[in-house]
């Protein structure tokens, strides 16, 4: 949500310029933007998705929303940009949480899209087919919104979700479908569809774009975030206990994303540094903790695949758990099997030497490889790993006869 207002001069003109917000207020989640903490250094990457989704389950929370416009409401916040190659639009699903009498919450969701094919690019609505109810009869606009009638009241714990996905029409026009989806004591929604906006663009191929920045100034990313309600407000945090994970869809799959960071790089709602939320890896669960506290401003985690041996069986535990992995191992008899997955548990049937490449992708494009010898010698295995922390393009392609093998085959 990007209005342009806020309590300092100098974040309402970076809000009116449609600059990144590098002042250290920030929105809290979990937020990929193509670059990732490799061997010490920066390493950046690109992909693009079909989907994205957020999903969040809190477990209590206290809050306030501080802002010119009214309603102490936190957001939480699915933002994502959307090109067809020539045009670039940033869409955000937004859940919108607000305390009532108790424990208990209130609970709605909108939707919004923004031109970014060029700095403070107009939307022509005549364009644009949905379910607005914002503007209601202009022919241009900053922005497009669709508010979600349905209005719901829970307790916690509670867990929402939101989900972006894109596709092309028959005629070839972009189409972003907004989902959400709420879950608590005597509610289940599953996955609901509430808005469908078809930007009359003619394309032959529309997706959401990681990496880089577009024409419109702002990073291209992906972003599961916490922030204040609208209109640039912050929300100051007293208590907070939740998990969160965030995913991209690509080739029909859903995968965490390679890297992440704690904070948001394109939203101008903000949560208080001090006041706020701190976040922590769990690498044995696959989630995101989020607990009230200093916001720690960092990437989430540092991408790593270990692989090991014991009774048997060849282990492999990458991080992020959850993301697209494709492990290749290569028997003592030179035959290669290639494995998906993430924490795979591979049956040994044989003495000798194993050669064991695991690679961590995003989308199509592969980052590093993390290469593994083992030597198993009768019952007892003497195991040597070495960590090769290289980009897979620099890596030797070994011609070898790939079978097909399922999770738990014996090698």
């Amino acid at each position: 949500m990007r209005t342009l207002t806020l309590t300092t001069i100098i974040i309402a003109i970076a809000l009116f310029i449609k600059l990144p917000l590098a002042l250290g207020v920030n929105a809290v989640g979990i937020s990929d933007n193509g670059t990732m903490i490799l061997n010490g250094r920066v390493l950046n990457y690109s992909y693009s998705a079909q989907g994205v989704m957020g999903v969040l389950t809190l477990y209590n929370a206290s809050f306030t929303s501080v802002g010119f416009v009214g309603g102490n409401v936190a957001s939480i916040q699915l933002n994502a940009v959307v090109t067809n190659g020539r045009y670039y639009y940033w869409v955000q699903d937004i859940a919108h949480l607000e305390p009532l009498t108790g424990s208990s919450l209130m609970v709605w969701f909108w939707d919004d899209l923004w031109n970014v094919s060029y700095p403070q690019a107009p939307l022509m609505l005549n364009y644009v087919r949905g379910s607005r109810v914002y503007p209601s009869n202009q022919q241009y606009a900053y922005y497009y919104r669709h508010v979600e009638p349905s209005v719901m009241v829970v307790k916690p714990p509670i867990t929402v979700g939101c989900m972006v996905t894109v596709s092309l029409t028959p005629m070839g026009y972009i189409n972003i479908s907004y989902y959400y989806m709420l879950n608590a004591t005597g509610i289940d929604t599953g996955w609901v569809r509430y808005d469908s906006v078809i930007v009359m663009d003619e394309s032959t191929e529309a997706y959401i774009t990681v990496g880089g920045f577009n024409p419109g100034g702002l990073s291209n990313d992906i972003e599961w975030v916490v922030a204040g309600y609208t209109a640039a407000a912050q929300l100051y945090v007293y208590y907070w206990n939740a998990t969160a994970t965030l995913m991209y869809e690509h080739d029909g799959h859903w995968y965490v994303p390679p890297s992440a960071q704690t904070r948001s790089f394109d939203t101008g709602e903000s949560v208080n540094g001090v006041y706020g939320i701190r976040e922590i890896y769990n690498e044995l669960r696959g989630f995101v903790v989020q607990i009230n506290g200093t916001v720690n401003n960092t990437y989430l985690w540092v991408p790593r695949a270990i692989a090991s041996y014991s009774n048997g069986f060849l282990i492999i535990q990458p991080t992020p758990s959850g993301g697209k992995w494709i492990t290749t191992i290569v028997n003592p008899r030179g035959v290669a099997h290639r494995l998906s997955g993430s924490a795979l548990r591979v049956k040994v049937n044989g003495t000798g030497r194993y050669i064991i490449n695991v690679t961590l992708y995003a989308g199509n494009m592969s980052i590093v490889t993390y290469s593994y010898v083992v030597l198993v010698k009768g019952v007892e295995p003497w195991l040597q790993t070495t960590l090769l922390l290289i980009p897979l393009a620099a890596a030797v392609v070994l011609l070898v006869k790939l079978l097909g093998a399922r999770h738990g085959q014996g090698l």
